[in-house]
């Protein structure tokens, strides 16, 4: 579809660009082709593949950044339980003044 539509410079890569490294590719930006198709909670968490291959290059550091946003996002969670519970305690003595 790409080539009828005009575009003649393309390359296919087995197994998408997960599967690129560095030196395959010319790329502009910082961020490495195996990143490229990361999004959502999955990407905020670090748990794909990509990103664990990363981690175990990168150490310790790496991991605690998206430790410390599960340790977070559990937080957050446990937060808005309890202050729906106790809005929800609010509204009930109001509604029986």
């Amino acid at each position: 579809m790409l080539h009828n539509a005009g575009y003649t410079n393309l390359l296919w890569i087995q197994g998408g660009l997960e599967a690129a490294e560095e030196e395959d590719l010319e790329r502009e930006g910082p961020q490495p082709f195996r990143f490229a198709g990361l999004g959502g909670v999955s990407e905020f968490l670090g748990w794909t593949d990509q990103q664990r291959y990363a981690a175990a290059k990168e150490g310790w550091g790496y991991r605690l950044v998206f430790s410390a946003r599960l340790v977070g996002l559990f937080l957050l969670a446990d937060a808005l339980f309890i202050g729906a519970q106790q809005l929800g305690r609010i509204i009930q003595d109001l509604w029986s003044q």
